[in-house]
């Protein structure tokens, strides 16, 4: 029974053990052990004897958080295990205030303040070694030293943090600053971050990154003592990346190594380290952790950059298709009127060969006239021409059929000079989009929107064409309200997909304004006469600013206590034209302490909301977007939107 029953209990054994593994809780575990274990390697960081702060550099670039607190738990260990308290109180003091700053700023300090974290690494190593620099009387060798450790403190803050957003060098600088921490485990004299550095070196082999792997390796291990590295493991790379395999790369490598020791009198410890990891070689997944340039999320980075640089390229060679500035048909008018009815008149040689100067210049003074007029009138030709002309009235004929058929043109192309125009722009937007990064989706802000919108379709009918949208992007929180011309279902569909454009532009990294004016140039290319307006408030949720744009939507107000602000005038809506004379109103406000956006369509705005508006004296946006919709009159669809911002409660 019991050995039956045995493989039943390590099958239960496994299922509770992945099932704790898959708790979402367990991925901040991994995370904080990660961070512990680097922070302990770093702290074997020295060089001459002078140890660096790299786990205080490793808790700065993590920010205030869990994994933070991990990275300097482990750098103490680590100092006190390798190098004993007294050696290590100056770091772990400095990281401790470091800390303690993070705890008291860091939660008031906006993520894109990229600077905080390192510069208040640097300051408190400086602080802390200042008062060691006291006690040892301002020695040259001690300024030195302290001028290092700051360096190391503010300098690998910055790169740690490029490490872990992704980027390939930093990553490899952090891996070389581990194998240089790791260096100083040295079991019966055989510093452990040799084999490391080795191991990198030669699993990096046939990859872009086998020389900066070798180079920074073997710099570390140099800085660590292990004379002869920084020579011989870059130039062993340099001559394995000639073979051809595995097999032939790896063989000239450890060659290499082998003839790079026997002639810089490296020692025997690094041949051996080389063997070792020429055995090893195939245990390890290299081409996943060497391949941090091709990783999926760079790739995708990279299909992002060509993809805006292409929509950049396009545009740029849209605008340099040009039209001529100069109108060529102004004088073929003439041209073709008398090829239709002076060709066969019997004095054609007269006119347009015997007396061709006069007849040009009595057109030509004609010309201005005709144009600006667009139709030709007989007083428009000199007495002079009339009395000789056998056909008055069908050469007039014949130059207004030719200047119909030029206002045509000039209308085509002014029409295409137009979608010329908004392509060009798109595709700008485009671009611009494309290369903006995205933003950070973690960041909770100090404020939480409440939005309450009401809604009613004219006369009772199952759908409206008012359309609201609400939606966050890192800590950017926007409102749309789009009102589709006309009512039913086909004004619904209108302000439906001009909602999911505008939202799909801004999540993609367009700003407000360029969405806005992507959407006028696609009406302008539908020319369909179909449109939507718009309003669109943006709000900062750490700052609780805002912005507000309209573009032929109807006013809008903001109610501060027993005020209120009308915000926005009566304008075109978008797709009537493009130009400086079309773009979005726009309007700066705040919603910081307790303010309300009042955002209504056409149909809900008007004295009688306007006047509930005023004389409303709560704080509920539920209650002031129903009583605004509930007062409206019933000659269009009616929404009401309401937004307000309330202080985050601090857990």
């Amino acid at each position: 029974m019991g050995v039956k029953a045995r493989p039943a209990a390590v099958e239960a054994i496994r299922q509770r053990v992945n099932q704790v593994s898959g708790h979402p809780a367990m991925g901040q575990v991994f995370k904080c052990l990660g961070a512990m274990a680097a922070g302990a390697v770093l702290a074997g960081a020295a060089v001459g004897g002078v140890l660096l702060p790299l786990p205080l550099a490793l808790a700065a670039a993590l920010g205030l958080g869990l994994e933070s607190f991990a990275a300097y738990a482990g750098g103490c260990l680590g100092y006190a295990v390798l190098w004993g308290l007294d050696a290590g109180l100056e770091p772990m003091a400095a990281g401790l205030l470091a800390e303690a700053c993070l705890c008291i700023f860091g939660d008031q300090l906006s993520r894109d303040n990229r600077w905080f974290a390192p510069g208040a690494a640097t300051l408190f190593t400086i602080l802390v070694g200042f008062l060691f620099l006291l006690e040892q009387r301002f020695a040259p060798a001690a300024v030195w030293r302290l001028a290092l450790r700051a360096a190391a403190a503010g300098g690998g803050a910055v790169l740690f943090r490029r490490a872990l957003e992704g980027a390939a060098l930093p990553r490899l600088c952090l891996l070389a600053a581990l194998v240089s921490g790791l260096s100083a485990l040295a079991p019966g004299g055989f510093a452990l971050g040799l084999p490391l550095g080795c191991l990198l070196s030669a699993g990096a082999l046939g990859t872009p990154q086998s020389l900066p792997v070798a180079a920074l390796c073997g710099m570390a291990l140099e800085l660590q003592g292990q004379g002869g590295a920084a020579v011989v493991l870059p130039l062993a790379a340099m001559v394995a990346s000639t073979g051809q395999g595995f097999l032939a790369r790896t063989g000239l490598w450890l060659l290499s190594v082998l003839a790079g020791v026997l002639l810089t009198g490296a020692g025997p410890m690094l041949l051996t380290a080389a063997i070792l990891s020429a055995a090893l070689v195939r245990l390890f997944p290299w081409e996943r952790l060497f391949g941090l340039l091709e990783t999926p999320a760079r790739v995708e980075s990279r299909q992002m950059e060509l993809a805006a640089g292409l929509f950049s390229r396009l545009g740029q060679c849209l605008a340099l298709t040009r039209p001529p500035q100069a109108d060529p048909d102004t004088a073929t008018v003439f041209d073709h009127a008398a090829e239709r009815v002076c060709r066969l008149c019997s004095r054609f040689d007269e006119c347009w060969k015997e007396r061709l100067g006069e007849t040009c210049t009595v057109l030509d003074r004609a010309a201005p006239a005709m144009m600006t007029r667009g139709k030709a009138l007989r007083e428009d030709l000199a007495p002079s021409f009339l009395s000789r002309c056998l056909h008055v009235e069908g050469f007039l004929t014949a130059i207004n059929h030719e200047l119909d058929d030029l206002a045509c043109r000039r209308q085509a192309r002014a029409r295409l000079r137009e979608s010329r125009t908004a392509l060009t722009r798109q595709y700008e937007i485009l671009a611009a989009a494309l290369s903006r990064p995205s933003p950070r989706e973690e960041e909770t802000g100090r404020f939480v929107p409440e939005l309450c919108c009401r809604g009613q379709s004219r006369d009772g009918d199952a759908l409206s064409g008012d359309q609201t949208m609400s939606f966050r992007c890192g800590r950017r929180y926007y409102v749309l309200l789009c009102d589709g011309m006309g009512a039913g279902r086909a004004a619904r569909a209108e302000a439906g997909a001009a909602a999911a454009v505008l939202r799909l532009l801004l999540l993609s990294g367009a700003k407000p304004r360029e969405a806005m004016e992507f959407l006028n140039d696609l009406y302008l290319l539908r020319d369909d006469g179909a449109f939507s307006t718009v309003d669109l408030a943006e709000i900062d949720l750490m700052t609780g600013e805002a912005a507000l744009y309209k573009w032929g939507a109807a006013p809008s107000y903001l109610k501060k206590k027993g005020t209120v602000e009308k915000i926005g005038t009566a304008s075109p809506p978008p797709g009537i034209g493009a130009g400086e004379e079309h773009r979005p109103e726009e309007a700066k406000l705040s919603l910081a302490r307790g303010e309300m956006l009042v955002l209504v369509s056409d149909g809900a705005g008007g004295e009688a909301a306007e006047r509930f508006l005023r004389q409303y004296a709560g704080t509920s946006p539920k209650e002031l977007a129903s009583g605004i919709v509930s007062c409206s009159q019933a000659g269009d669809d009616r929404t009401a939107a309401v937004l307000a911002l309330r202080r985050r409660i601090a857990l």
